[in-house]
């Protein structure tokens, strides 16, 4: 970050992570039906954790016993702490609910919280599973699509919220910040008006902010349980050390709701689905732990390494692919790339990009407005984007 040295932590050491059962590395067969490509798609990163994380790790290996395991009070307090000094929000720790996962959290609670046929509101493009989940659990989609002002700022459309809410009856939304794929960290007022208007038609709201800490200079994450001077409505935050601190393989999240009553029908929720003993997670307590209690200085050298890879990818694309319209990236590691311009076939782009050996996510996978799109991970070494980069322009370039 500009204004202090940062520490040294390896960024660019490119780990061979084939052949260890990676999503990322080893389904491009299974997936795509080609071998040997480079991925930018899933969100995980291809960095080794922080030390500090590896170090607590390896001490809770070296005890050797991995009985059913409590989570610990000093986790909360970890988690306490980091929301306070990073994002302003005090949280109560008797608020916290533990989860196996922010989308299993999801699934259960649109089963919990509607009914069959019932309409759940998402505004796509967005983070695919959420309409998984909908669809999954035998509810109705309600898209409150995601607009694009005259310079191509992706923003909320709340008269056509206000619309599809009357019209569909619906009395949930699961809301996205930030924003996962095209990168928008709300602004206060855009969250003040979400949750006037939400509140006004009764709409509960689960608020997935698993980036929360991914933040890029010059924008600030304010927590949906946070805002300021805005009486909410019945409302969830989900967290998460995973996503910050490239963990997503020891899974694990945290619920907190906005008020006790609603603590208490979560923890019942869990405990119906045999989910309340919280006590399936010791490496996950161990390394969340870790990471809010000793990772600060290595996430802020992370932020800093991605701010390189996001000016090299539209310095290398503003060069060679110029009708290539990157989103600005205010928050997350991924890309969000309208390939519109290019006046091709969405299909035929894909294909080229995959047959020169790069594997991006395809942006239809995220619903509406995600046509003509790709989202690309930059959270890699420097030489390997660069790489990827290479293979793009090589195959829509021409």
């Amino acid at each position: 970050m500009p204004g202090y040295d940062l520490p040294m932590y390896d960024f660019e050491t490119r780990i061979d992570r084939r052949g260890t059962s990676s999503a990322k590395w080893d389904l491009d067969e299974k997936l795509t039906g080609r071998t040997g490509l480079l991925p930018f798609w899933v969100a995980d990163m291809d960095f080794i954790i922080a030390p500090e994380i590896s170090r607590a790790l390896v001490r809770r290996l070296e005890h050797g016993v991995f009985g059913y395991t409590q989570r610990p009070e000093s986790l909360d307090e970890a988690l306490v702490s980091w929301f306070s000094r990073r994002h302003g929000w005090d949280i109560h720790p008797e608020l916290i609910v533990e989860s196996p996962g922010i989308v299993p959290f999801i699934h259960m609670a649109v089963q919990e919280f509607t009914s069959l046929g019932d309409g759940v509101i998402i505004q796509e493009p967005v983070y695919y599973p959420f309409r998984k989940a909908i669809e999954n659990n035998g509810r109705k989609v309600v898209n409150n699509p995601l607009v694009r002002d005259s310079d191509g700022k992706w923003g909320m459309d709340p008269a056509d919220l206000e619309a599809k809410i009357t019209d569909s009856g619906a009395s949930l939304m699961i809301f996205c910040s930030p924003h996962n794929p095209v990168g928008r960290v709300w602004r206060e007022q855009e969250l003040a008006d979400l949750a006037d208007l939400c509140r006004r038609h009764d709409i509960m709201v689960i608020s997935d902010e698993i980036h929360a800490d991914l933040i890029h200079p010059g924008h600030r994450h304010i927590p949906w349980l946070a805002l300021p001077g805005v009486e909410l409505p019945q409302s969830i935050s989900l967290v998460s050390a995973t996503k910050s601190f490239n963990l997503p393989g020891l899974t694990t999240a945290y619920a907190i709701p906005g008020d006790r009553k609603l603590s208490r029908r979560l923890t019942r929720m869990l405990t119906a689905l045999g989910m309340g003993s919280g006590s399936t997670a010791p490496l996950s307590y161990t390394a969340s732990e870790a990471a809010w209690n000793h990772g600060e200085s290595w996430l802020e050298a992370l932020i800093d390494h991605l701010g390189r890879n996001d000016r090299l990818l539209r310095t290398r694309l503003a060069e060679a692919l110029p009708d290539i319209r990157v989103a600005d990236l205010e928050g997350t590691y991924l890309e969000w790339l309208d390939v519109s311009g290019l006046g091709r076939d969405d299909e035929a782009i894909w294909n080229a990009v995959l047959d020169a050996g790069v594997w991006p996510s395809r942006g239809r996978q995220f619903g509406r407005g995600g046509e003509d799109h790709l989202r690309m991970n930059i959270a890699c070494p420097e030489s390997q984007l660069e790489e990827g980069l290479d293979m793009m322009i090589r195959a829509l370039g021409t």
